[in-house]
């Protein structure tokens, strides 16, 4: 799959990107001396190109959460944010899941931390606003607990969505995008009044 020069890179992301790849494929197909990457757009090795992948899911995710909680305030801004964050987390399961395989990417990588802080600074934002906590700055050297325990449902409603244990809530079989939008919506009422 590699062997096939740009078009079959580009192929290899797009599976990574929908899921379609799992994560053990991924390894067996990276090589097994990790080398850096320093230059942007490098594909080099595998860790390279896994990350570029994962900062461009950021760069995505940022997108979508930018906005959505424009005009609220305390847990209504908290939870437009998580409803955001989970819905792309089921919608882009194998972007999500590589964002967070700290095993796969580098995570060191300057622009690859930029993203990461970009997108998610809109959830943090909130979330501090509900603990009373000031935004983290870029450079922090350790997140206050307070803030991960804020943000900490978000994440978790999000993995629950990327396994389909969303709709193993329901037992009405199949569930649909909508009926777990709206569940989200439940549960976010329940944590975040």
């Amino acid at each position: 799959m590699l062997g096939n020069g740009g078009e079959g890179l580009i192929e290899w992301r797009r599976e990574i990107a929908h899921g379609q790849l799992s994560f053990a494929q991924v390894r067996e197909q990276r090589p097994a001396g990790r080398v850096r990457q320093r230059r942007e757009g490098s594909t080099e090795n595998m860790a390279g190109l896994l990350t570029q992948v994962a900062r461009r899911s950021y760069e995505a995710l940022g997108k979508q959460l930018a906005g959505a909680a424009e005009g609220l305030e305390g847990n209504a801004a908290l939870r437009a944010l998580t409803a955001v964050y989970v819905r792309f987390a089921r919608d882009n399961t194998g972007r999500f899941r590589l964002m967070g395989r700290t095993d796969l990417i580098e995570l060191e990588d300057d622009d690859l931390r930029a993203a990461a802080y970009r997108a998610m600074r809109p959830l943090a934002a909130a979330a501090a606003g509900t603990r009373g906590l000031g935004v983290p700055t870029p450079e922090f050297e350790r997140l206050d607990p307070r803030l991960i325990a804020a943000i900490a449902p978000a994440h978790g409603l999000a993995h629950l969505a990327t396994e389909g244990r969303l709709a193993a809530t329901m037992r009405s079989g199949e569930v649909d995008a909508q009926a777990q939008d709206a569940l989200v919506d439940e549960v976010l009422r329940a944590l975040w009044p």
